[in-house]
This record gives C-alpha cells, structure tokens and sequence, in this order.
C-alpha cells in the first residue's frame, strides 16, 4: 500500500513543475555538441539572466524554503551541472563568480582525478567557491536497469565519498541519465538524499523528483530565454 501511495504521488508531480526552473547543463567548451555548450553562448545566457535580474539560488535553497514555507527570491533559478568535467572549475565557475551567480554541480566519483574530469582538489576548490555539490552516483549507470542492491551502494557509495572528501554534508542527488523509478526515488531517500533532479521526461515539483530543463549546444538564445521564464 505504502508503494502505491507513493506511485500515485509521483505520477501528479510529473504533471507538476517546481517553483523555480532548474536548468541541467553538462559541459561548456569551445565547440556545441549534444552536451557541450560554446563559451560564448554560455556567457551570452548567464548575462541574459543578468540582464532580467534572475537571481541564482541552490536545491539547498529551494528545500530549504519548502520546510520553512518561506519565499524564495523573485525571479530565482537553479543551472545544475552533471558529470562533473574539467570545464566546470576552468571555465564554469569563472564565468559564475564574474556575474556572482552561483550552480550546483553533480560529480560521478569515481571518475574524479580521470582525464577530462575534475580531481578532487577540484571539487573542493568549487565547493569553497560557494558552489553545491551534488552526487551522479560512483559510476554513472542507468538506475532502472540495476538490482536493487546495485542501486543502493551506486547512491549509498557516492554520498559517503563526497562527505568524506568534502567534510560537509551531501544533500543533493541527479539521477544519470535523468532515469528515475518510484523504487530508485525511494532508495534515494533511504541513503540519505533530501533533493533530486531529473528530466523533463518524468520530472515533477516532488523534492526528490524535480524536472530539469536541458540546455545544450543546439539550444538557441530564444529556448534558453523560454526555459529560464519555466515554459
């Protein structure tokens, strides 16, 4: 019974939006691809969303005034980053504190210190640049494709690394691939998790299920624009 009421909540928040938009970037580079968004656009973005007095806030803002049923600011977003490459400390987080904006980035932990990937005097570097640091588990997999016991040590795992290596708390999870099941969400709470994004696909306002807007190389001015105002 438990499992069902918990399906049926899940289905109404997929119909739902979140009060705020959350972007999910992956990389910035010199080149647009699937996942990869120019410099250039990026900055053209960031300073768009200055130009309207977007003010950036983090999931631990968002859950934050969710429990204390206190507004956030107006015209507030989340820019959420997922994988956790080199890009975000050597172009990301530059571009960021320019503008005084601020992102949550999500690292796979055990492609920390990897080619093309953040180490971990990295991750901290951002962290104490006022960055949130979230979990896209220890390897990356596509979560409703594992056993159950599989799920639980990719989150488990990655959130005890994180806290280990950072020496403060890990709050926040990106589900790879944006996949996510009612089973995985509850798995997700039981390791420790209080906020989790996925996509558009099945993405709601629930807390550990916020729907996320993609922006990449092919995204245009004019869809970035229509995603920052949530349409």
């Amino acid at each position: 019974m438990r499992r069902l009421w918990l399906a049926l909540i899940l289905v109404c928040c997929t119909r739902a939006r979140p009060e705020v938009p959350i972007l999910n970037y992956h990389s910035v580079g010199r080149a647009a691809d699937e996942s990869t968004v120019p410099l250039a656009a990026f900055e053209e973005q960031l300073d768009w969303l200055a130009s309207r007095g977007f003010h950036t806030v983090s999931l631990h803002d968002l859950l934050d005034s969710r429990q204390r049923r206190l507004p956030l600011p107006e015209s507030s977003i989340i820019l959420t980053f997922d994988d956790g490459t080199a890009d975000a400390l050597g172009m990301v987080l530059p571009a960021l504190r320019k503008r005084g904006m601020r992102a949550t980035f999500f690292v796979i932990t055990d492609l920390i210190g990897h080619a093309g990937y953040l180490s971990w005097d990295g991750v901290r570097a951002l962290a104490d640049a006022g960055m949130e640091i979230g979990s896209h588990t220890a390897t990356h997999p596509r979560l409703p494709d594992l056993p159950e016991a599989r799920v639980e040590l990719e989150l488990a795992e990655s959130r005890r690394t994180l806290m280990a290596e950072l020496q403060r708390p890990v709050e926040a999870l990106a589900y790879p691939y944006n996949a996510v099941r009612s089973p995985i969400v509850v798995a997700a709470a039981h390791a420790g998790f209080r906020v989790a994004v996925s996509g558009p696909v099945h993405g709601g306002a629930d807390l550990l299920n916020l729907r996320r807007t993609p922006i990449n190389g092919a995204t245009t001015l004019e869809q970035f624009q229509r995603a920052a105002a949530g349409r």
